[in-house]
């Protein structure tokens, strides 16, 4: 019998280690099924706290991998779940775990973690690195980063993150958390957001470099127009960009956050001839 958070021992959370714990047990249990877990399901928890989603995600998932830097509280939860066959407890920092290596012959993995707020960046990377072994990510993060994971181009919110994220996944929000869900209450709105990685990445492996470096060169002044920013930024003649514009059919007067992904991509392919430029 799995023990109730509320009889846990008093563990601080460290702020050190950025830590907030989720207490809200009707938020967790919406969370985890948010997952759509099958009995042959795996699924890899990032940073699993006290256990509160954990305690879902094994009455759900075939097998479960969660990980946690913090060793006291890896010392808890092996002693919370000791009796647990279907649990691998991992006291490691995500960022340096191998998923390679944990699952050299699984199928296709789930993810699920509430991301500490100052490294949701590095652990998307994380995940972008292993996208061919995860199927979808269900993630608690930050209400303002959730939203700009998610936008569309033309809004005030689509930004390098966002293409970023959906040239892998197809983004969607789900919910919002309020601070109380959460002890010690943060002081901004958690997001629940789910990404279903896409089967094929919308950008080639061989052209994701010079694709990130359109996508930042074209963002690195809001207020400038892609002509500017891409001739300025990328060393590149003025009117050759102008050229090139035109035959994407893409107004050289445009700002970088109303373009659509495709055009992206499709300047990369133009772009190519080019790179002894830049």
């Amino acid at each position: 019998m799995l023990k109730e958070y509320s009889s846990s021992p008093k563990i601080r959370p460290k702020k050190s280690l950025s830590q907030i714990f989720l207490v809200n047990l009707h938020a967790a249990e919406r969370i985890v099924d948010s997952l759509n877990l099958s009995p042959d399901a795996s699924v890899l928890e990032i940073g699993a706290g006290k256990g509160v989603l954990t305690q879902f995600l094994i009455e759900q998932a075939k097998k479960v991998y969660a990980v946690e830097l913090d060793k006291s509280l890896y010392e808890f939860l092996r002693e919370k779940f000791s009796n647990q066959k279907n649990l691998e407890i991992i006291n490691q920092d995500i960022l340096q775990l191998d998923l390679k290596k944990l699952l050299p012959s699984s199928p296709k993995i789930k993810i699920i973690g509430n991301l500490p707020y100052q490294i949701t960046s590095p652990i998307l990377d994380w995940l972008i690195q292993y996208k061919e072994l995860i199927s979808q990510a269900v993630l608690m993060v930050q209400k303002e980063v959730a939203i700009r994971m998610s936008a569309s181009p033309g809004g005030k919110d689509f930004s390098p993150l966002s293409i970023f994220v959906q040239v892998y996944t197809k983004p969607k929000i789900l919910f919002s958390l309020k601070p109380g869900s959460f002890n010690p209450p943060p002081k901004i709105e958690s997001t629940v957001i789910v990404l279903d990685f896409l089967s094929q990445s919308r950008v080639k492996p061989e052209d994701e470099k010079l694709f990130f470096q359109i996508v930042k060169a074209s963002f690195s002044t809001r207020r400038k127009t892609i002509l500017n920013c891409l001739s300025s930024n990328l060393k590149l003649p003025k009117n050759l960009v102008e050229k090139i514009l035109a035959e994407q059919k893409i107004n050289p007067q445009s700002r970088a956050e109303t373009l659509e992904i495709n055009q992206y991509l499709k300047l990369t392919q133009e772009l190519k001839n080019y790179q002894d430029y830049f």
